[in-house]
């Protein structure tokens, strides 16, 4: 009886550690971006400064093209999607995402996808008032997988790569301001007692954890680019002496700002492939004053000097 009371106890005392064991290994998940912008300081030249008070540019994010040789189910979505969130934290732009852009695009019968050509840059500057698209396309991702296993433990890490090329239009001239590429890396770990947490299955945490450090290492370089932009809006409708501009408050305009009024300049296009190739220097016409607002961001302007001014003339910030 004793012998038997004594196994038992054995028993219980087993099954306790074996318990005890497994809660503290209990599967256990971690991500971490290597080079991660927190840890690099990029995330610092990113965030709002409250230095720049002019006014912001109205930039469209277009979805990138898929050139992964394994089709990644959703990663060019995902990459325009990503950027435009960053871009909208810096503060110092208006983003009109995909989604909009496509469904005022399809109203217009002019469609938008990743391939931007001057032509197709400057209607969707005239239709939707953007100062600049931001397109490109993903060329590489892959995903590798290592593991260690131990007798009751067993420990994964995934590991996903991608190659982002990105690339600035302006949409007044249709010209390409800017061109590159960039890698992003995303790390996960799983892992966990008696094979608890060893498989691994697809996860959107890699693809965009990969995508997202990418792009914010990119967004560095965007930023000195755009920010090297001189923002420009559109008349939207012209009253005797009153001008209807398409931005306002929400842009960063200003009752007493000065704006120059310029008159678009003829297309120059390719005599031979008949590609539009951008725009010739457009003549100065007079300048407005803005005197009030209207609208979620439009802004009323009195004529100061010029005349002739038509709807849809550019007109750009004094300085």
């Amino acid at each position: 009886m004793v012998k038997v009371k004594k196994s038992y106890l054995l028993c219980l005392l087993l099954l306790a550690a074996a318990l005890f064991a497994i809660n503290g290994c209990a599967p256990k998940t971690s991500g971490a971006v290597r080079d991660d912008s927190s840890l690099t300081g990029i995330s610092d030249k990113l965030a709002p400064t409250g230095k720049y008070a002019g006014p912001k540019l109205r930039v469209g994010v277009v979805n990138f093209q898929n050139k992964t040789p394994s089709r990644v189910l959703g990663i060019g979505e995902a990459a325009a999607d990503i950027l435009g969130t960053i871009l909208q934290k810096t503060g110092r732009f208006i983003i009109i995402p995909q989604q909009d852009i496509a469904s005022i695009m399809d109203q217009q019968a002019m469609g938008a996808s990743g391939a931007i050509d001057p032509g197709s840059a400057a209607k969707m500057g005239k239709v939707l008032g953007l100062n600049a698209i931001v397109t490109g396309a993903i060329s590489a991702y892959s995903e590798a997988e290592e593991g260690i296993d131990y007798l009751v433990y067993k420990k994964k890490k995934q590991i996903a790569r991608v190659t982002v090329d990105y690339r600035i239009v302006d949409t007044t001239t249709g010209i390409q301001i800017m061109a590159d590429s960039g890698q992003g890396v995303y790390e996960k770990t799983t892992g966990g007692a008696l094979g608890l947490g060893s498989k691994s299955t697809y996860d959107t945490d890699l693809r965009d954890g990969a995508l997202r450090d990418a792009l914010t290492k990119a967004m560095v370089n965007m930023l000195n680019q755009l920010e090297d932009q001189d923002w420009n809006g559109r008349i939207a409708g012209i009253k005797g002496r009153t001008a209807y501009i398409n931005a306002g408050k929400k842009t960063g305009l200003k009752i007493g700002d000065i704006l120059l009024v310029i008159e678009l300049g003829e297309e120059i296009i390719d005599p031979q492939t008949k590609v539009i190739l951008g725009r010739a220097p457009g003549n100065l016409k007079g300048e407005l004053m803005i005197t009030g607002f209207f609208g979620k961001d439009g802004s009323v302007a009195k004529i100061r000097s010029g005349a002739g001014f038509r709807k849809n003339d550019l007109v750009k910030f004094k300085k």
